[in-house]
């Protein structure tokens, strides 16, 4: 009689057992087996990360890092095709307390809609009032294009050990684009600067 209570309450355990191990793998608790060797149980995860020093200051003409350059006032017989560029207005932009001993690299930039990829200018608002065919072209002081959105149009400033300011100047012109001639009106554009640290 003993034995058969015994296999009786062994069957009933092993039941209850293979039940609980199911309801775990079917959960997603399910274990694999003991690995052989530690190596076999280690997973390599990868992080990144960047810890900057000290950014810039940015001054525009000598003053906050948010100026408005305002561009002479032409008459629409001045840019008369497409290719012609007048008005131009220099400005400077100077980087102030940067991490010494670097390359800080300057360029243009405009996520909002404003930039013309054929041209690299910054195109006109549109609207009443504005002028139509008119964009606003920037350069580097030696003649140089400062493509918008373009890296490679970028302006270094070497920082020396020293530290000091560094300035560079720019010109900002109109430039006629399109098939037909600039119209009169209100010239507004917007570009944004953004700094790479080498």
């Amino acid at each position: 009689m003993y034995p058969a209570i015994m296999s009786y309450r062994m069957r009933c355990f092993i039941s209850r057992t293979m039940v609980a191990m199911f309801a775990l793998c079917y959960t997603g608790l399910c274990f694999a087996e003991r690995c052989v060797n530690a190596d076999d149980c280690r997973i390599t995860v990868s992080f990144k990360g960047k810890y900057m020093e000290e950014t810039c200051d940015v001054s525009i003409n000598n003053a906050s890092s948010s100026e408005t350059i305002t561009l002479p006032t032409l008459s629409t017989t001045v840019l008369q095709k497409a290719g012609n560029e007048a008005g131009s207005q220099q400005f400077s932009i100077t980087l102030k307390h940067c991490p010494v001993d670097k390359t800080v690299m300057l360029s243009f930039v405009n996520d909002s809609g404003y930039s013309d990829n054929n041209t690299g200018n910054l195109i006109n608002n549109a609207g009443s009032g504005y002028s139509e065919n008119v964009q606003i072209r920037l350069r580097k002081t030696d003649g140089t294009q400062m493509i918008i959105n373009d890296d490679g149009s970028a302006q270094p400033y070497v920082i020396p050990a020293t530290g000091e300011d560094i300035t560079h100047y720019y010109i900002a012109a109109y430039y006629a684009t399109g098939d037909h001639t600039v119209t009169p009106g209100e010239i507004s554009t917007i570009a944004n600067i953004d700094l790479v640290y080498k």
